[in-house]
This record gives C-alpha cells, sequence and structure tokens, in this order.
C-alpha cells in the first residue's frame, strides 16, 4: 500500500531544488535537443547492429510461420520437401526433414523415411532434444519393419533417453517393451514396464495392465 505522508522539505532540499530549476530554465533547450540527439544517434546503433541479423531473423520468422501453416493441415513427403528447400537451413527445414521422414514411413516408403532422415541435423536444447529423440524413435520405427529387432531396440533406448521430457521417455521405453517382447524376451519388457513407473509413479495406473 502506498504510502502518502510527504516527508517535509529541508533547508538543503529547497535550495538544492532552486539551483536545479534556474539550471534548466537557463539550459532546457540545450538539453533537450542533446536528448533528442542522443536518442537518435542510439537508435541508429541498434539499427545498423542489428542489420546483419535482420534478414536471418526475417527468415527464421517466416519459416516458422511457414512450419505452422504446414502443421495444420494434412501435408505430403513432397509438401515438406518443399519447406527445406525453400528455408534451407533453418530450423522449420530441419523440423520438416523429420516430418517428410515419418510421413513417408506411414506411405510404406522406408527408403524415401531413410533418405529423408539424412538431411536432419541434430539439435541442442530442450526443444532439439526432444526432436532428436523422436528422430530416434522414428528411426527405431524404421528399423522394425525392417525386422531388425535388435537395431530397433538399441535405437528405442537412445530415444528413450535423449530427453528428459516424461511423454518421450514412456512412448520409447513402451515400445523398447513391444520389441522385447516380439524378440521373446519378456523378462526385459517387464523391466521396461517397471522402470517406466519407477522414473514416473504417475504411470503406475497405465502400467498396470502390463506387468505381471
Amino acid at each position: 500500500m502506498t504510502n502518502n505522508v510527504k516527508t517535509p522539505e529541508t533547508d538543503l532540499m529547497v535550495e538544492t531544488k532552486g539551483k536545479l530549476e534556474l539550471f534548466f530554465d537557463k539550459h532546457g533547450n540545450k538539453l533537450l535537443w542533446a536528448l533528442i540527439i542522443v536518442g537518435f544517434a542510439l537508435s541508429a546503433f541498434f539499427i545498423f547492429k542489428n542489420f546483419s541479423d535482420s534478414r536471418k531473423a526475417r527468415n527464421e520468422e517466416a519459416a516458422s510461420v511457414a512450419m505452422n501453416n504446414e502443421l495444420t493441415g494434412a501435408q505430403s513427403v513432397e509438401g515438406y520437401d518443399k519447406l527445406q528447400e525453400e528455408y534451407e537451413g533453418t530450423e522449420a527445414a530441419n523440423t520438416a526433414a523429420y516430418l517428410a521422414a515419418a510421413a513417408a514411413l506411414q506411405a510404406g516408403d522406408i527408403e524415401k523415411a531413410e533418405a529423408e532422415l539424412a538431411n536432419y541435423e541434430a539439435k541442442e536444447g530442450a526443444a532439439g532434444e526432444m526432436l532428436n529423440a523422436k528422430v530416434l524413435g522414428l528411426r527405431g520405427d524404421i528399423a522394425v519393419e525392417k525386422n531388425d529387432l535388435q537395431s530397433a531396440a538399441d535405437l528405442f533406448v537412445k530415444a528413450a533417453e535423449a530427453s528428459d521430457d516424461e511423454h518421450t521417455y514412456v512412448t520409447y521405453s513402451k515400445k523398447l517393451a513391444l520389441v522385447y517382447e516380439a524378440m521373446g524376451d519378456a523378462a526385459k519388457a517387464q523391466e521396461c514396464y517397471k522402470a517406466i513407473v519407477a522414473k514416473y509413479p504417475s504411470q503406475e495406473r497405465a502400467m498396470a495392465k502390463m506387468i505381471r
């Protein structure tokens, strides 16, 4: 709550205020123009400083908008390829490589999916780690389609550990368990389900039917 009680002014404060008022009466116009000039100078400096990065920033912004538009509809592999070509070198193009691979695999074109993933570059940061995990998981899915179950298991292990995100860990740990079951190793499959509950107790109910 604001205190509205005003502290009495001392003689020193009154004298100081008087000197300041006289100073601004005498030099006010000069100070005003000086401030205006400094303001323009600072503006020019920051404009010049950011000019070299402005094109890249616009490209990134345009790429993000384009990617959002792409994600709002069911896009084909060709659509994502076009996005990669148009925004080459941006985060959007990198994400498009993953999306194109996922679309190709869904269409049953394993060779095309692998070719698309060859365009993906692993990224850092929380968001990058999640996408890296998805790429590893997609490689695992491709290995399953090729009936290379051991490679699929190795990839799902890496995918589960690639990000601290709960959904990511649970998704790929469950896929890992299914691969172990397909390999006839029920014990390792159970270890996966129990590891999920141990790491995320909130998943206990969801894993109840799987844990024996």
